[in-house]
């Protein structure tokens, strides 16, 4: 019997699955991470502590299993830097780190304006982005710029270390910020403009492509001398294919600690108000547009810990049950952090707005539940104004909340269907790890199973269409003080 691993380099955890020649989940592994910030809005890690999880999950996996391959998922834009030996050079600086934000301004300046850089690059530059982060280090660390032999994100230096082989996949190459959507390569003219070796960027492969064997001592540790190590994706594009995300139209909403809505499309054009993202799936020539929003989960979790500490999730999805839809007149923004889409404003913060001497903390959860939900909202209605959205699949800890699901699938007004594995990332690396091992995609998405559907109550979508123009119409009313406020604060 064939056993693939899958393992997902993330930014608070690394996890592994084993999984059969058929999908079925065997066995679950863990590293926890810490990430470092050495200042206010910035986020790095040690490349070598994912080195270390890695390995200790593969020693462990090695005392039950053998694997034929094994595939990846990791964090998208983070920076590692490696010098002329493949040594790394500083902390990998993480795709949550704001310092960018003079680089990203300055690049767009000089490569013509937004609008040019999006028709390139599929998106505008960004704080979060690989190539401002390659533009910082360059402007604030000289001496660690010009030690720069090549870069790589986090799933790739573990590859790297696995095999001695370079590279990166399409899938993360686009979301770098210097990846020509057009002509799906790295683009030349970045590079000449800001006087980059364009060698720094690894070379770029499928998904699903076979990237070596192990090195020979792990071979030895391990006693897997025919494992193939096959590329893997990026976090949301493995996610998505984890779920069977894989033809136009299947969609994705992740309720994490951020929030996202993925969508597979045939459009080959990006979002040139940058509101929503675009990249390359992991399945050759398939391409996706992704809303996100930083607080989804976060949020509730930040109101369930501050103001209702003693209680249980069931006990908050009671409370919330004994408010009625609208939450008698609270609408919540959930920009506890600032928001992504569709504002793109690190200065946008938390409101519950309308609250009477009515409401008691059932609305409060309720609205702040109903509040993330319009915030998903956002990037489903970007999207489905760019391409056709026939099919939601719903994943992340917000799924597992039945009240919730509901609620989504009366703001969207569709069927949404629930997976019977939700193992995120880390499951779509198992299933490219089958796929770069010789299965056929059909088999491999035919792993993927539903374990119900939870149909729209179109009883409430009068009720959320009018609450979702209000809540809309908030931020906008709000911006200036958002400013202000920043101001005050010396944000």
């Amino acid at each position: 019997m064939e056993k693939y691993l899958g393992i997902d380099v993330g930014t608070t955890s690394i996890k592994g699955l084993v999984v059969d020649e058929n999908g079925r989940l065997l066995d679950t592994y863990s590293w926890p991470l810490k990430m470092d910030i050495p200042k206010p809005g910035w986020a790095e890690q040690d490349p070598n502590l994912w080195w270390e999880g890695v390995l200790e999950i593969l020693r462990n996996v090695s005392l039950k299993h053998t694997i034929s391959a094994i595939g990846f998922s990791g964090q998208m834009h983070s920076l590692v830097c490696l010098d002329k030996n493949f040594q790394v050079i500083r902390p990998a600086i993480l795709w949550c780190d704001q310092r960018t934000t003079q680089q990203c301004k300055k690049a767009t300046e000089i490569m013509g304006g937004e609008t040019k850089v999006i028709e390139k690059m599929g998106n505008p530059f960004l704080e979060g982005f690989t190539f401002p982060k390659i533009l910082w280090i360059k402007e604030n660390e000289p001496a660690n710029f010009n030690k720069i032999k090549k870069i790589l994100l986090p799933k790739d230096y573990i590859i790297y270390k696995l095999t001695g082989n370079l590279g990166i996949d399409y899938s993360d190459a686009s979301g770098t910020a210097c990846f020509n959507v057009n002509k799906n390569t790295w683009d030349s003219e970045v590079f000449e403009k800001f006087e980059i070796d364009i060698s720094i960027m690894p070379d770029i492969y499928l998904s699903y492509d076979d990237r070596g064997e192990l090195r020979n001592e792990l071979k030895s540790q391990l006693g897997w001398n025919n494992c193939k190590i096959v590329s893997g994706g990026a976090d949301n594009a493995a996610a998505a294919f984890g779920i069977g995300i894989s033809k136009k139209g299947e969609s994705m909403v992740s309720i994490g600690t951020s929030g996202t809505v993925l969508t597979i499309t045939e459009n080959k054009k990006p979002d040139l108000e940058g509101k929503i993202h675009y990249f390359n799936h992991v399945l050759e020539n398939k391409y996706y547009y992704m809303g996100v929003m930083l607080s989804a989960a976060n949020t509730l979790n930040w109101v369930r810990d501050h103001f209702f500490p003693h209680s249980s999730w069931d006990e908050i999805e009671e409370r919330i049950n004994n408010s009625k839809p609208g939450s008698n007149g609270i609408i919540f923004l959930p920009y506890l952090n600032g928001e992504r889409t569709p504002h793109r404003d690190p200065n946008a913060r938390g409101v519950i707005f309308g609250i009477s001497s009515i409401n008691n903390e059932n609305d409060i959860l309720r609205a702040t539940m109903e509040g993330i939900t319009f915030g998903l909202r956002d990037s489903f209605e970007l999207i489905k104004e760019k391409t056709e959205i026939k099919d939601m699949r719903i994943v992340g800890g917000g799924a597992k909340n039945k009240t919730w699901i509901k609620l989504v699938a009366a703001n969207f007004k569709m069927p949404i269907k629930i997976p019977q594995i939700d193992e995120g990332g880390a499951y779509g690396a198992s299933m490219l790890a089958a796929l770069g091992n010789g299965q056929n995609l059909e088999h491999v998405l035919n792993w993927v199973k539903i374990k119900e559907i939870i149909e729209p109550d179109d009883n409430l979508f009068e009720i959320y269409d009018e609450l979702y123009e209000i809540y809309k119409k908030l931020y906008f009313s709000l911006k200036q003080n958002y400013i202000q406020m920043a101001k005050f604060l010396n944000l």
